[in-house]
């Protein structure tokens, strides 16, 4: 597992990583680009046949595609966790050219206010929406699963419907982690 940054695009509410896009000190603390290149050289190397790209948000690095790709290259199963709000038109061509062995969206509401309650980012539901139509669209392997809590169990069996009638898999986790300051 490679957690790209520990920034996200997103302030929800249980998340324990969620530092902000524009937080300066926590983008320099991230491993630049060569020093993943070179994790996943280690890691192939090793045997490693798994890989999970995760983050924060790992679509907000501008290397991303390239990160992505290289894994793809060394033969990595590759899943990519993201909340589906960064994923335009360009990335979702660029996985339909290195085919995900899936990629999971986050999903915490089946209605925007909801959804949005939990992200506590205005127009969040609809970009995830889109984010899931462009790989739908690119026949990407998709998974849905979302985080159940009091703000959101009442949609559950929504959420499930809407990922059976995109005939994708859905699950959820009931474990929430604290974060390192314990909140």
């Amino acid at each position: 597992s490679l957690d790209l940054t520990f920034r996200c695009n997103l302030r929800c509410v249980h998340c324990y990583c969620n530092l902000p896009v524009a937080d300066r000190e926590a983008a320099s603390k991230e491993l630049k680009t060569g020093e993943i290149l070179r994790i996943i050289d280690h890691i192939a190397e090793a045997g490693c046949l798994w890989l999970l790209i995760t983050g924060g948000e790992p679509l907000l690095r501008k290397d991303f595609p390239e990160i992505y790709s290289y894994a793809k290259k060394k033969g990595f199963l590759t899943t990519l966790f993201t909340n589906g709000t960064c994923i335009t038109e360009k990335i979702a061509n660029h996985l339909a050219r290195w085919p995900p062995y899936l990629v999971e969206i986050s999903v915490y509401g089946a209605t925007k206010k909801t959804y949005e309650k939990i992200t506590r980012i205005p127009g969040s539901f609809e970009r995830c929406m889109r984010g899931i139509d462009l790989l739908l669209e690119r026949e990407i392997p998709l998974g849905l699963k979302t985080m159940a809590m009091t703000l959101n169990h009442s949609e559950i069996t929504l959420m499930k419907a809407y990922a059976d009638a995109l005939g994708v898999q859905f699950r959820f986790d009931p474990t929430l982690n604290p974060r390192l300051d314990g909140a």
